[in-house]
């Protein structure tokens, strides 16, 4: 099996786990599983926490196009997704850090919330994690994990002691801190580098450390 195998497994998952919505027959979809290709060596897996509100448009386009894996890849490419602030932020830091290769993109729970401000329960989060997040990390196979926001740092951590999990602030959180944390890296880059070279402890354990904990 292969990524894009792994995907169209996902998209057509009928779960429906607690907390979420998944409507095929209104086009919301799981999604937010992408593999951008790179020039450099150094893949990276970035996981956030769940989709945002699937909006009308992409709605539309699934229900246009058909709900599946491939639509989910062609409405990314089409509509520029990877320019946006979540993405443009993230891939310039990582790359700072020296990820310069592939980025798996991808979430704790693939399905949006359901509801306006919706919480994620942690029995959905086990049951995707272990669905297809542990599955795309085997195919994918990079080391480094980039978890976004606390929750994703927390439950990476936990659950994959088999990778170097790097916490990094949601660089569209209210509170500005991963811009903050950005200007920190960027003023002392050659130390950042350096701590994050280190990939295992003194026991040969894999670490997992929040840039907000380097100083």
């Amino acid at each position: 099996m292969n990524i894009d195998k792994l995907g169209e497994k996902l998209v057509y998952c009928n779960l429906n786990c607690q907390g979420i919505n998944n409507n095929r027959e209104k086009g919301i979809i799981p999604r937010c599983l992408v593999c951008e290709k790179r020039k450099g060596k150094n893949k990276s897996i970035v996981v956030g926490l769940n989709p945002g509100k699937c909006k009308s448009a992409e709605r539309q386009y699934y229900l246009k196009h058909g709900p599946s894996y491939r639509s989910v890849k062609n409405y990314f490419a089409e509509e520029g997704l990877c320019n946006r602030a979540y993405f443009k932020k993230i891939r310039e830091l990582i790359s700072f850090l020296g990820c310069n290769g592939d980025i798996l993109w991808t979430e704790l729970v693939k399905c949006e919330c359901f509801g306006k401000n919706g919480i994620l329960p942690i029995q959905t989060s086990r049951v995707c994690i272990n669905r297809f997040l542990r599955k795309e990390l085997e195919l994918f196979n990079a080391q480094i994990i980039f978890a976004i926001g606390n929750v994703a740092f927390d439950f990476c951590a936990l659950s994959f002691p088999d990778h170097f999990v790097v916490g990094v602030p949601h660089p569209t959180g209210a509170y500005g801190t991963f811009t903050k944390i950005r200007k920190r890296i960027l003023k002392n880059l050659p130390h950042y580098i350096k701590i994050l070279s280190k990939q295992k402890d003194d026991h040969g354990n894999y670490i997992a450390i929040h840039l907000s904990q380097i100083k």
